[in-house]
């Protein structure tokens, strides 16, 4: 069974982009040395700048920039060091390309680093749930925020019905949002994929996402690209780069299931998978 999806407008800080009709592409630019699937690989800006390139040559609508790990059992990084990453890869994208970009942190102040460098969202993990100042620094930008349900903030949520507990959660985070004076349109909501959740739960939300929506009223976006759950569902052993046809296989399950943006390792591999689907589907 195909969810038929709400279409609409997302306003990214003035970039206008439409959902809905095409499912859209997140492209991961992670300049970390330690994620777990492509730690170290962009953390020149002459690597970062080629990457992001690629990226969006390969048909990426969004560029996600990450300078701190989430990966489970990261290490903290201060908000200086993280600044020092992502800034200048943020300027230089910013500069060379007329895309989007969104950077990838929980933090306030990075937030509004990366903001002034020139980003368009906010990829907040902990939905806003983590630094209280982050709702109104995104909002002083006029810039959207990708809100996600994470049940590592509050600790393990494996003996629940996850899909209930993310819907409240992220409840919370748009209500967090829209007191900050944050729009509508430019909300996304996430539920989290391998954050704190077992492998049962993941397929649980991922199923659910036309209920994640808040009945179509946010586009969703599922990212599982390269996650645990692409390797548990396989029978035999895989390292990370080696998941992206069960990615692909997971991600479009999720878009028939309402899913409206997917934020993936391989752009080249998501966009030609997405053709195909759409081309059988209408789109």
């Amino acid at each position: 069974m195909i969810i038929e999806k709400r279409s609409g407008t997302l306003d990214l800080r003035g970039k206008k982009i439409e959902y809905g009709h095409r499912t859209l592409i997140m492209g991961i630019l992670n300049v970390t040395p330690d994620s777990f699937s492509d730690g170290g690989k962009n953390y020149k800006l002459s690597d970062a700048l080629f990457a992001a390139e690629k990226l969006i040559r390969d048909g990426a609508d969004i560029i996600d920039v990450g300078g701190e790990s989430t990966r489970p059992g990261y290490t903290m990084i201060s908000v200086d060091e993280e600044l020092e990453r992502i800034v200048p890869v943020i300027e230089a994208i910013n500069d060379a390309f007329d895309t989007i970009i969104s950077a990838d942190t929980y933090k306030a102040d990075v937030a509004e680093g990366a903001l002034k460098a020139g980003a368009h969202v906010i990829n907040d993990i902990y939905g806003f749930m983590y630094d209280p100042n982050m709702a109104s620094k995104v909002a002083a930008y006029n810039a959207a925020a990708v809100l996600m349900f994470n049940c590592r903030r509050n600790g393990e949520c494996l003996n629940e019905s996850i899909t209930g507990r993310a819907i409240r959660e992220l409840s919370g985070s748009v209500e967090r949002a829209k007191n900050a004076g944050i729009k509508d349109d430019s909300i996304i909501l996430d539920p989290g994929v391998g954050f704190g959740t077992s492998r049962a739960q993941d397929l649980e939300l991922i199923r659910d996402m036309n209920r994640l929506s808040m009945s179509g009223r946010y586009p969703v976006l599922l990212g599982a690209s390269r996650k645990r759950i692409t390797a548990d569902v396989l029978d035999y052993d895989t390292v990370p780069y080696e998941r992206d046809y069960v990615t692909g296989g997971i991600h479009l399950a999720g878009v028939m299931c309402g899913a409206s943006i997917l934020r993936v390792h391989n752009v080249k591999a998501a966009y030609e998978g997405l053709k195909g689907f759409e081309s059988v589907i209408g789109g």
